[in-house]
């Protein structure tokens, strides 16, 4: 019987690090063990994953002992700091920050893009574009395997989950403080806050 790989995921407390044990606990099986990092004040916390209570522990060099895979859910400074030292230990790292997108030996990687492009990773750490990029990246390289794309010129309203769980809770306060109240007087007194309407 094949050996399952381990899993560490780094950031597992935070929003993007939330939704990771969601998605692992629908697809139990890839995996052997799966790890549980984060900042020390996390550690000694329970999660559920895959319907098991799994402990947190520190973000720590001795935390990726035996470890095969570690996605990074983490801010750019730490994935900076603590990816390479994953990697040293022999770890692959996945890192979802923007610490390593420019980096010419670490790769980007969209899985149903360019998934061979995983292979080479004279760093030890596989990067991935940003949201933004991943919500249209699939759609767009099959335009461009069929057409040959030049040129694409797009626009951006970031998310605020981008900023992770502080950025939603502002964005709740935010339009609880606006919902419903008049922005100021202008002819036919119509100006009202549109919440999280975008646009003219």
């Amino acid at each position: 019987m094949t050996r399952r790989p381990t899993l560490a995921v780094v950031g597992a407390t935070g929003a993007v690090g939330t939704v990771m044990l969601q998605i692992l606990s629908q697809h139990a099986d890839i995996w052997g063990e799966i790890r549980l990092i984060a900042s020390p004040r996390s550690a000694g916390r329970k999660l559920a994953v895959r319907g098991v209570e799994v402990e947190v522990a520190a973000l720590s060099e001795e935390a990726f002992d035996g470890v095969d895979v570690a996605m990074f859910d983490v801010p750019d400074e730490v994935a900076a700091q603590w990816a390479p030292i994953a990697a040293a230990k022999g770890t692959v790292v996945v890192d979802n920050s923007a610490a390593f997108r420019m980096d010419p030996e670490v790769p980007l990687v969209v899985p149903e893009v360019n998934p061979h492009a995983a292979r080479v990773r004279p760093r030890g750490i596989v990067s991935n574009p940003n949201c933004t990029t991943l919500s249209m990246i699939v759609a767009l390289g099959a335009l461009h395997a069929e057409f040959g794309l030049r040129e694409l010129v797009v626009s951006s309203y970031q998310a605020v989950s981008g900023a992770g769980r502080a950025g939603v809770d502002t964005l709740r306060r935010q339009m609880s403080l606006v919902a419903g109240t008049e922005l100021g007087n202008s002819p036919g007194d119509v100006r009202r806050a549109v919440g999280d309407d975008t646009g003219p």
